[in-house]
């Protein structure tokens, strides 16, 4: 029933999806200085000319409806997102099954869904040091997949495991390891592993540097992640320390800002949506457009772009609005909430989580749900990490805003009919299953539907956010 209401959602959003998606992406890249057509007509010469770079389609379709999968993105050091880690949690009361499970998995990161979400980036796959031997790990040769093995109960002396991952290696599956006890105590294991993180709450800064240091300076290929990064300043020293791979939620942490104003721009374009929600005519829309210099001139050049496919060139805002069409406005003014001059560093990974915090939420509203009931959902999560970009604590920022109030109850004060998806969204990124389990059984959702809902989520919030 679940499936079938997704699909149901999606086919209704599968044509203003694609159409909003596909004038967002040329436009954001036409603000940089490329021409649209010529980046669509690369791209598809470059699919006609290779092979799918990122991922393969696996013979068997995999099942996850017995476990949820869970996502982290994983940043750079410039705190832009380079890569998803995908995991599960580990079950050892089963460990007979972890092999099986761990496969599973390993299928539905080289599935369809997966491989959109990832897109041309990074898929880090979490899985014990048992699949190290099973053919699931061979099909993702010349795949952008790169399993991390939990190596507990290895103390890396296995000359047999070692020649397993160089032989993996020499086939195009680079192998990491997800923890950093076995790799700093054998030489031959670093230099057959791609990759190794560390934890930031195993290890004593002095200790941290140390270890680091001594990998980098033994191994320089060797490429050093970090967990468990909860503050700016742990992510700051980690980048001194040589560290390139940053994970934890360190980006979406909330402090004691100042009561400062929120940005002129944030709030007219809240007023904007807030008119549009109200149903308000797209011609209203263009004449308060008309009041804001930097909007009109940004929807002028989404009108006459490429993307839009006007016949004559637009000097109306009247009637570049009515050329873009309502939905797609909507859309567009949301994701310039997150392109304003007040945005904070780390503000691309924000955004791409905010959208899909808010996706998320939208595609498990209930079939019989309206369309303004499934707008507010969206925008309940879009705004969820808005305090965290721009540094304005969530209550001045709202009182600033004309929003609605199911929404101001779900961000204030945790309560109505927004709250639960908003809280599902946040343990699904919080690794927190006993909670996504009983907020999946409390809506009536099945594991498969979340699954797919945040694979789609997850891919339509790339799309969103690519060239901003």
């Amino acid at each position: 029933m679940h499936r079938a209401r997704l699909g149901a959602i999606e086919s209704v959003l599968t044509v203003t999806k694609r159409e909003t998606m596909t004038f967002l992406s040329r436009y954001w890249h036409s603000l940089r200085g490329a021409r649209a057509q010529d980046a669509v007509e690369d791209k598809a010469l470059a699919a006609a000319v290779s092979p799918d770079p990122v991922f393969i389609e696996t013979q068997s379709g995999p099942s996850t409806g017995r476990f949820v999968v869970m996502r982290q993105a994983l940043l750079n050091r410039d705190m832009a997102v380079v890569g998803y880690e995908f995991a599960r949690v580990r079950d050892p009361a089963n460990a007979e099954r972890e092999i099986d499970r761990d496969a599973e998995l390993l299928r539905y990161v080289c599935g369809k869904d997966a491989r959109n979400l990832v897109g041309d980036r990074i898929a880090f796959a979490s899985i014990g040091h048992g699949i190290l031997f099973d053919p699931t790990v061979d099909e993702l040769a010349r795949t952008k997949t790169m399993p991390l093995l939990h190596a507990a109960p290895w103390d890396g002396g296995d000359a047999r495991q070692i020649d397993r991952i160089l032989a993996l290696k020499q086939a195009g599956v680079t192998v990491g390891f997800a923890g950093a006890g076995a790799v700093l105590k054998n030489t031959a294991l670093a230099q057959a592993i791609d990759a190794v993180f560390f934890s930031i709450t195993d290890l004593p800064p002095p200790d941290l540097l140390r270890f680091s240091r001594q990998l980098s300076k033994q191994h320089p290929l060797l490429k050093l992640g970090i967990r468990g990064l909860e503050t700016q300043e742990e992510f700051d020293a980690c980048c001194r320390m040589g560290f390139v791979f940053f994970h934890g939620p360190f980006i979406r942490r909330r402090e004691e800002w100042n009561r400062i104003p929120v940005d002129p721009s944030v709030l007219r374009i809240c007023d904007l949506l807030a008119r549009m929600r109200r149903g308000a005519e797209l011609i209203e829309i263009a004449e308060e457009i008309k009041r804001d210099p930097i909007i009109s001139y940004r929807i002028l050049r989404v009108a006459n772009s490429a993307a839009v496919g006007a016949t004559r060139n637009i000097t109306s805002i009247r009637d570049a609005t009515l050329i873009i069409n309502r939905e797609p406005l909507y859309r567009w003014l949301v994701l310039m909430l997150y392109a304003t001059e007040s945005a904070s560093r780390g503000h691309h990974a924000l955004a791409e989580n905010a959208l899909t915090r808010g996706r998320l939420m939208e595609l498990l509203a209930e079939s019989d749900s309206a369309e303004s009931r499934r707008q507010v959902l969206f925008l309940t999560g879009m705004f969820s990490l808005l305090d965290v970009i721009l540094k304005v604590p969530m209550d001045s920022l709202l009182l600033q805003m004309t929003l609605p109030q199911e929404l101001k109850d779900a961000l204030i004060k945790r309560s109505g009919p927004c709250a639960g998806p908003l809280q599902l969204a946040e343990a699904c990124e919080q690794w927190d299953e006993p909670v996504v389990m009983k907020l999946c059984a409390d809506m009536n959702i099945d594991i498969d539907t979340l699954n797919g809902a945040l694979t789609a989520a997850g891919a339509w919030a790339r799309e969103s956010v690519q060239g901003l």
